[in-house]
């Protein structure tokens, strides 16, 4: 029974190997390229475009005598110029940028309901795509801003470009979604066949070969019949109950659990061959 055992280990192996492949993560290629082992992967560079992607919001403050405008600025895979005026007394979106925050205000004038007045407000730099980075995912990307950091989430969607405000709760980790089908996931480059895949064909080849050969020589030259003609049937009908064995005495370190005191037998219920 040591080949079966081997056998059981060996499909845990292999089971384990693909788990920890797909758990690879997406590897950044330029600065909103990433690609995943297989070659999928995210590529916004058609979502390119000559102007910022802009979203807003706004919010009502000091019992709605206050009104505070923000338009976030985006622009993906490289940084350009926020087209504003250099010199506005509040403006940190002087050199090239992909993200920057325009903050505005607008103050209930003299006590009237009907008249405010206008502030040119702030520009706040917040990302540069130069020290951008993907998450692990390739489904976000994140762009430091000293102590704070702004996040971009990759929606896909067979939508025109939209970018949209996600989440401002943690005012130095602002997260922003890009709606695009540029952010979904497909094929960015063929590679070759992977050390898993060849592993897996010779495996599976050897198992095929196996079962001809076992076949021909029960048919033929032993005379069974039905599923008597499977090599090893009564193995393969145990096969989950030693996988299980396999994977138990995997988890458990290699080691059996401890046994009670008791008459002696052989095998040793303490051995390997007692698995």
């Amino acid at each position: 029974m040591g080949f079966f055992k081997v056998f059981g280990f060996i499909v845990i192996y292999l089971t384990c190997t693909l788990s920890f492949n797909n758990a690879e993560p997406c590897e950044m290629r330029a600065p909103c390229v990433c690609v995943f082992s297989n070659g999928t992967g995210i590529d916004l560079t058609p979502a390119i475009s000559t102007e910022f992607y802009t979203a807003s919001t706004y919010e009502v403050k000091m019992n709605g005598s206050q009104y505070e405008m923000s338009t976030y600025y985006y622009h993906p895979c490289y940084d350009v110029n926020l087209n504003v005026s250099q010199s506005l007394p509040k403006n940190t979106c002087t050199l090239p940028l992909s993200i920057c925050r325009h903050v505005s205000t607008m103050n209930l004038a003299n006590g009237t309901s009907n008249t405010f007045t206008f502030d040119q407000g702030s520009y706040d730099f917040m990302g540069r795509t130069s020290i951008s980075n993907f998450s692990d995912q390739g489904n976000s990307i994140k762009y430091p801003n000293g102590p704070s950091e702004t996040t971009v989430l990759l929606e896909c969607a067979e939508t025109e470009n939209k970018l949209q405000v996600y989440s401002l709760s943690e005012p130095d980790k602002i997260v922003l979604a890009f709606y695009s089908k540029d952010a979904c996931l497909k094929q960015i480059e063929v590679n070759g066949r992977s050390f898993g895949s060849t592993l897996l064909i010779i495996f599976f080849s050897f198992v095929v070969f196996y079962l001809v050969l076992g076949i021909c020589t029960k048919k033929f030259l032993m005379g069974a019949t039905g599923v008597e003609v499977i090599p090893n049937l009564a193995f393969w009908s145990d096969l989950p109950n030693l996988v299980k064995d396999g994977w138990r005495f995997m988890c458990n370190g290699f080691k059996l659990p401890p046994r009670g005191a008791g008459p002696a037998v052989s095998p040793d219920p303490n051995s390997y061959d007692s698995i």
